[in-house]
């Protein structure tokens, strides 16, 4: 059973041409209750994946998300027996692009750029303050698919990255390696920090005042993970106070950040609304992982890209 709120009619056209099955597609949540009680797989974006959907699916054997994070099906959870899948690496092309860009950004002054463009001033006061990745070191927090391609992305540039993940095993796109209990260690070091981590009970709050104040005063934050890894108030005053140079967001706590938020006044922060995963190629993406799941489905083969809840 498919529900989805973007990319429904590539997705459902990939699956019924794999064939083995019927595809039950939901319209809205009504129609997606009423079919999960015959299905045996439900394919759907996380933030749609609720307790109803969890009880009235009887017969279900996989949940296959139509997103990277699972923060939902974390909490809601599935029946056991039930294996969970996510949508792998399709989505890490254009968030790694994002976070990057922001970064870049930041460093180059753009957001005293454009400030300056309109009050129409050509003012360079600001260039001997801009850098770049090349010689920094970059400390990405969480160094799943996103965060490698982060790391491919940045060592490009010339900078040295440093992984900060729950083991601190070694990888190849690393030039080290931590366990998030050496964070403390690790920010002051740091030149710029990029969170790409799932939001769990250990990550929410992970940054808060003690640890923006243990950066760099022109270090920069970017967070393309959730809006709840970072304190927002606190981020707002680090800014505000010029305890780290600049952020760059894609995500807020709470989400639409509310107008009077103290965020929305930070000075040089760049902030989107939660777009970093758009991209014009992102629903075929994601149609061949899921489209190569479901022939693994049928054919009692593991999938990939399973996820564990607990």
């Amino acid at each position: 059973m498919l529900w989805a709120t973007f990319g429904k009619a590539d997705l459902a056209a990939r699956l019924k041409a794999i064939g083995g099955g019927e595809v039950a597609v939901a319209d809205d949540a009504a129609g997606a209750l009423n079919a999960l009680p015959d299905a045996e797989a439900l394919l759907c974006q996380d933030f749609l994946y609720t307790p109803q959907l969890k009880d009235a699916g009887k017969r279900l054997k996989w949940v296959q998300l139509l997103t990277a994070g699972y923060d939902h099906a974390k909490r809601v959870g599935v029946a056991p027996g039930v294996t969970v899948t996510n949508a792998g690496d399709a989505f890490a092309p254009s968030v790694a692009a994002h976070a990057v860009a922001l970064l870049l950004a930041l460093q180059r002054g753009l957001p005293t750029v454009l400030a300056n463009q309109a009050r129409r001033a050509w003012d360079r006061s600001h260039a001997q303050r801009v850098t770049t990745p090349a010689g920094q070191t970059i400390a990405i927090i969480g160094f799943g698919g996103i965060g490698r391609e982060i790391a491919r992305l940045l060592r490009g540039f010339g900078a040295r990255i440093v992984a900060v993940t729950r083991s601190g095993r070694p990888h190849a796109l690393a030039d080290e390696s931590h366990p998030v209990a050496d964070l403390a260690a690790v920010l002051p070091r740091a030149d710029a920090v990029m969170l790409a981590l799932s939001l769990d009970g250990s990550s929410r709050g992970l940054i808060g005042a003690r640890e923006l104040g243990l950066c760099k005063p022109t270090a920069m934050l970017v967070n393309i993970a959730r809006g709840a890894v970072v304190d927002p108030v606190a981020l707002a005053d680090a800014l505000g106070k010029g305890i780290i140079a600049g952020a760059g967001l894609d995500v807020a706590d709470p989400e639409p950040l509310p107008p009077e938020h103290p965020l929305w006044r930070a000075p040089n922060l760049i902030l989107t609304p939660h777009y970093a995963g758009a991209c014009a190629t992102l629903d075929g993406r994601i149609a061949d992982v899921v489209g190569g799941n479901l022939q693994r489905f049928l054919a009692g083969q593991p999938l990939q890209h399973v996820v564990a809840l607990q």
